[in-house]
């Protein structure tokens, strides 16, 4: 992971999550087309809330989406997603849950987004694999007890379980490591 890479990510996806969190409707269509894999759709609502950006790729599985966006070698590109594990379920995306998550997240997003010497600590954390000090980063901005998993994995993969949901969704930076 690089500072540029984890910052892009967090710049790019901010307003996603502001526009999930601020208007409940477009939350409400987000899920639908998650659960049914419409991706037109869901390129269509990313738009709205961002703009025309450079995308590496857009997908989804019914169960999560995934936004692959362009970074300079050598990762290549940084991948933001909110997701439920595979295995666990299928069609299954809950408005309220995103919503909960984004709304969680958003401090977070910003601080990376804004504050590069924040964003250079979470990578110091990831790169060193010092899960201790990547949850005390993460944990110092996401202020809910629905936190309950802080991943490191060439990102950081955040679980949260909200009440009324069987299942724990990730929110998620990283990038793929190719060998």
């Amino acid at each position: 992971m690089t500072v540029f890479a984890l910052r892009k990510a967090a710049y790019v996806t901010f307003p996603f999550y502001r526009k999930i969190v601020q208007d409940e409707a477009y939350s409400a269509e987000w899920a639908k087309a998650v659960r049914t894999g419409d991706l037109n759709q869901l390129l269509k609502l990313f738009q709205l809330a961002v703009g025309k950006v450079n995308l590496l790729a857009f997908s989804t599985n019914a169960i999560g989406y995934f936004i692959d966006l362009p970074v300079p070698k050598p990762l290549e590109s940084v991948t933001n997603a909110t997701s439920i594990r595979p295995g666990q379920v299928q069609f299954t995306f809950s408005s309220a849950v995103h919503r909960a998550v984004a709304r969680a997240i958003l401090p977070l997003y910003r601080e990376i987004a804004v504050n590069r010497g924040y964003a250079a600590l979470i990578v110091k954390a990831i790169r060193s694999n010092n899960q201790p000090f990547l949850e005390q980063l993460i944990r110092s901005k996401v202020k809910t007890s629905r936190l309950v998993k802080v991943e490191l994995n060439n990102g950081f993969f955040l679980g949260f379980k909200f009440p009324g949901s069987r299942y724990v969704y990730y929110n998620q930076i990283f990038h793929e490591r190719f060998v």
